[in-house]
């Protein structure tokens, strides 16, 4: 569990780490960065469940994002920060709306290298083949939608279609069998 309650060290990076594109066939998915990475683990996860996405005929995924260095992650807090001050929020405000939509550094579940960020190039996810089709299956492969609309209250962090986490099985069934997010898992779970 990574969360505001829960945060990693300024120097952590998980070990097993392994580059999504040198890694996923490109026919299954694109991967927009190249230096874009995660777990060995979550990365045969992914490859299992586009090949099964591609063989249901749903094709078009793009991962946008996987691990992030918690000063990679102070990077991305500080310029959704500097977007609301331009805005002209104070700075109490910026830091105050940037934290429902940007974890704060050490925070991210973009640390662990079991979470990614799945998209539709040149569209909103939302609502597409792929969104559906994610939300749908994601489970079947170890994976959760990490936030969700009826649990925002819960995770502090407001609902991403997009965001996927690795948390292997049985795990997943049960947290979707349950309805639970990963806070409620681990708590149910200790």
């Amino acid at each position: 569990l990574i969360n505001v309650n829960h945060t990693v060290p300024d120097n952590y990076k998980p070990p097993g780490m392994v580059n999504l594109r040198k890694t996923l066939p490109s026919d299954l998915v694109y991967v927009k960065g190249s230096e874009i990475e995660g777990t060995k683990e979550a990365v045969a996860a992914l490859q299992d469940m586009f090949a099964a996405a591609k063989a249901d005929g749903v094709t078009g995924f793009q991962i946008s994002a996987g691990y992030r260095s918690v000063a990679y992650q102070q990077q991305l807090f500080d310029e959704k920060v500097a977007e609301y001050l331009k805005d002209g929020r104070t700075q109490a405000s910026a830091v105050s709306a940037t934290k429902l939509t940007v974890a704060i550094p050490g925070a991210s579940e973009h640390h662990s290298g079991l979470a990614f960020d799945i998209t539709v190039q040149g569209t909103i996810f939302k609502g597409t083949p792929q969104q559906i089709w994610l939300h749908k299956h994601c489970w079947d492969y170890g994976f959760i939608i990490r936030y969700q609309a009826d649990k925002e209250k819960i995770t502090g962090i407001l609902a991403e279609d997009w965001h996927i986490r690795y948390v292997g099985q049985p795990h997943a069934q049960i947290m979707r069998e349950n309805n639970w997010c990963l806070e409620e898992y681990i708590q149910a779970n200790p």
